[in-house]
């Protein structure tokens, strides 16, 4: 009977984990485990290898699920078939020529779904708008990409041209391969057709060529370019509803994946906050408006400022806060630990501050570089009566956290879907102890704004 039991226990732990990804740190596997009072001294690879739907993998770091074992409907809506990338605005088409992908699937979110979602209320919006200056990237690459792309594919995001390999780029997040070989004429006459005849590489190497967002930057190697990387820019009109309600008067961190949408939703949120308020924005590579001829449309009234050396972001950011009489300071991408304490300062200052910066929620909490923007941490130790799992040593925050709403960005089956962590202080502390949290999750789907409430369990470390 104690068999059959553990099974129970095993298949629900499974269930708790994987219900929107296909694999979960061993430790949050564990711990879903101990919750049903399995004992697993020892005993995980058994544990595992008695399923028909799980396996260890990365030296039994990770535990995968191998096959569909849930009953329940996550989401019990109808609603018209949702658009593959909401930062785009439409699905993607089918690439021209013949590709093959190189991988099968698009990575899952780093998120684990501890209860069924519920469905608050479904909202109409207008349809996306979706500008794109294809002509620019045909301007710089010539045949390659009348022969070879399709640029009005907006699942098309990143190019990627290197010297003795085929071309490739990335779709919809897979990457995919190109029947064209690269020379280094190709790539020397792509950098000749570029404004100064090719990148800066001495500072940010990044270059946002012609009066567009695409952004181009070299891949070096001893000194030489032989290769070129690609950002398709695109600015997108329409993602308002999505974050309306959720980010006035407030301290708002965007955070992601590389290519997932920040700078994207980072400008409509410059263009709805500039209404009325003087917003600074500082566009040091010039990815969020590209040439000030754009800024209009794209960031509304927003003051732009464009540090001259990109290593001195942090004092663009105080020069706005002491000349400038700002209301709202917006920055894409917090690189460094001095760019977020001076963020601190400004916070202090009742300025309301908007940011970007790479990585999921939990890489930032346990970035010990960048973490003091979610109030930083500090290791505590703990009683034998009071430690969990055996561990006497135990992460907490250190002090308030800069932002008030945390957005998590992340790609899914069903498109993009925004994370809204809004109690940050608390929410990140139950982080910190391996704690799920409750989240207000917004995600567009054809014509409509879906919004959930859902209880999720972060992976910590």
């Amino acid at each position: 009977m104690r068999l059959v039991t553990e099974a129970a226990a095993i298949k629900a732990a499974a269930k708790q984990c994987f219900v929107d990804q296909s694999s979960v740190a061993v430790n949050l596997f564990i711990k879903a485990l101990q919750d049903r009072k399995v004992d697993t001294r020892n005993k995980l690879t058994r544990i595992v290898e008695s399923t028909d739907y799980l396996k260890l993998k990365n030296h039994n770091n990770v535990v995968m699920l191998t096959r569909n074992i849930f009953e329940v409907k996550t989401e019990q809506i109808t609603a018209p078939p949702p658009v593959a990338n909401p930062s785009a605005g439409q699905p993607s088409k089918a690439l021209a020529g013949q590709p093959s992908k190189t991988s099968t699937s698009v990575p899952p979110p780093a998120v684990s779904l501890s209860a069924a979602k519920v469905i608050e209320s479904t909202t109409p919006v207008p349809a996306l708008s979706v500008n794109c200056d294809t002509d620019a990237i045909v301007d710089i690459l010539g045949d390659i990409a009348i022969e070879h792309l399709d640029l009005e594919d907006t699942g098309l995001t990143d190019i990627f041209i290197d010297v003795g390999c085929n071309m490739s780029a990335k779709v919809d997040g897979e990457c995919v391969q190109y029947d064209k070989a690269i020379a280094h004429s190709d790539v020397s006459t792509i950098l000749e057709k570029l404004p100064g005849g090719g990148p800066t590489v001495k500072q940010s190497n990044r270059v946002i060529f012609g009066h567009t967002l695409h952004r181009l930057a070299a891949v070096t190697y001893d000194g030489v370019i032989n290769g070129i990387t690609i950002r398709v820019g695109r600015s997108v009109s329409g993602l308002l509803p999505v974050f309306k309600g959720l980010v006035e008067d407030k301290n708002v961190l965007l955070c992601g994946a590389p290519n997932v949408g920040k700078t994207t939703t980072l400008r409509e949120i410059c263009k709805y906050l500039s209404r009325g308020k003087c917003l600074c924005l500082i566009d040091t590579s010039g990815e969020v408006c590209g040439d000030t001829g754009n800024k209009g449309r794209i960031v509304g009234t927003s003051r732009v400022f464009r540090p001259v050396d990109p290593d001195q972001q942090y004092a663009s950011l105080l020069d706005c806060v002491r000349n400038h009489s700002p209301d709202v300071i917006a920055i894409d991408e917090l690189n460094t630990k001095k760019e977020v304490e001076v963020c601190q300062t400004i916070a202090l200052r009742s300025i309301q501050m908007v940011a970007s910066v790479h990585g999921n929620i939990q890489d930032l909490v346990f970035n010990p570089m960048l973490n003091k923007a979610l109030g930083g941490s500090t290791e505590v130790l703990l009683s034998d009566r009071v430690a969990v799992d055996g561990r006497k040593v135990a992460m907490q925050r250190s002090t308030r956290p800069i932002f008030d709403v945390v957005i998590n960005i992340t790609r899914t089956a069903q498109g993009l879907k925004y994370l809204f962590i809004e109690d940050v202080a608390e929410n990140v502390s139950r982080i910190m102890q391996g704690k799920s949290i409750q989240i207000r999750t917004r995600r567009i789907a054809g014509d409509e704004l879906l919004e959930t409430k859902e209880e999720v369990l972060f992976p910590r470390e």
